[in-house]
């Protein structure tokens, strides 16, 4: 533990002295390109994963919490808890996993992927707990609901089972710069969702038939983990948040508890004794994020600023993500 409190000291002592350097240059492009690269090897001399004992003795019978935290994207992050995941299932001493969710949710196809490694544990007969906290909304239950048993607080907000592909019409501010969209496709949905109009009709039909195909696979998942009909779920499953007392009421998670108590049940029901709890900390990952943050705070927020942001921004795909998160 001390070891591991020195190492996010160093760390931050690093990020402070990037962010100085960074606002004391005028040249962006080297900021980005230069800055980053030299304060990157600096901490190369840190370990990326840095494993913790959260409690218990018997090395030989471990429980391994894995943390989903933020929004689930296609990137490291979610990479390092696939990872883990597999870890698990392939290391003999891993009896089972707690999933400790606190996530909106995020890209279908990065959920899918999380969802598929919990599967794989299940089959391998070791047992996999969701431990949800404050937030385990749309992606964030899609990968809660195949694991055995779901854990929530009384204010935990779960559900929002549905999908959203969020997208933004920059006609008008188009015409306010004089800004003409012209685009040459092979095919008239080549180009649909394009920010520089509004979409017609038969766009929006097409993108609700993506939304809807994701959103019957999201149902059967829930309808396989939760032991549920499919005509169950869609009564549910309107995109709507549900604290955890009515997610408990309607079948979304099997008790109120929190993670000792999950701990202490795995243990327990698996005839494990005194079982050492492990978690692995992914140290470039945070540190990514830190650097990305402070990125941000060197943009500037001009019109056209602001116009490049939201059409750079506008990645159109379906998402499991809860609609009134905003990040």
């Amino acid at each position: 533990m001390k070891n591991n409190a020195k190492r996010w000291i160093a760390l931050g002592i690093t990020l402070l002295v990037f962010v100085i350097s960074a606002f004391a240059k005028d040249k962006q492009d080297q900021m980005e390109e230069g800055i980053r690269d030299k304060y990157i090897k600096d901490i190369t001399s840190f370990s990326n994963y840095t494993e913790e004992v959260y409690k218990g003795t018997n090395s030989k019978e471990k429980i391994k919490i894995v943390d989903v935290d933020g929004v689930i994207q296609s990137n490291d992050a979610n990479d390092f808890v696939v990872e883990e995941l597999k870890k698990a299932k392939e290391d003999p001493l891993v009896k089972g996993v707690i999933l400790r969710v606190n996530s909106p949710g995020g890209s279908v196809y990065a959920s899918e992927k999380i969802a598929n490694q919990i599967k794989a544990l299940k089959e391998a007969e070791k047992p996999v707990y969701t431990v949800m906290e404050e937030m385990a909304a749309s992606g964030g239950y899609y990968i809660s609901a195949p694991t055995d048993r779901i854990y929530a607080s009384n204010e935990t907000w779960t559900g929002s089972i549905g999908v959203i592909i969020q997208s933004k019409s920059l006609q008008g501010l188009f015409e306010k710069y004089g800004i003409k969209e012209q685009n040459i496709t092979t095919g008239k949905m080549k180009d649909a969702g394009s920010v520089g109009r509004d979409m017609n009709d038969e766009e929006k039909a097409y993108f609700q038939g993506l939304v809807d195909s994701a959103f019957d696979r999201f149902v059967q998942i829930v309808a396989e983990g939760r032991g549920l009909s499919e005509r169950e779920v869609r009564k549910i499953a309107d995109g709507r948040v549900y604290d955890g007392n009515q997610a408990l009421d309607i079948g979304l998670v099997d008790k109120i508890g929190d993670l000792d108590q999950a701990i202490s049940e795995m243990a327990s029901e698996n005839g494990l004794q005194d079982p050492m709890v492990i978690e692995n900390n992914d140290v470039m990952s945070s540190f990514n994020s830190l650097f990305s943050m402070a990125m941000d705070l060197k943009k500037e927020s001009s019109d056209l600023a602001i116009l490049d942001k939201m059409i750079k921004e506008n990645d159109m795909k379906p998402m499991y993500l809860y609609g009134a998160y905003n990040d």
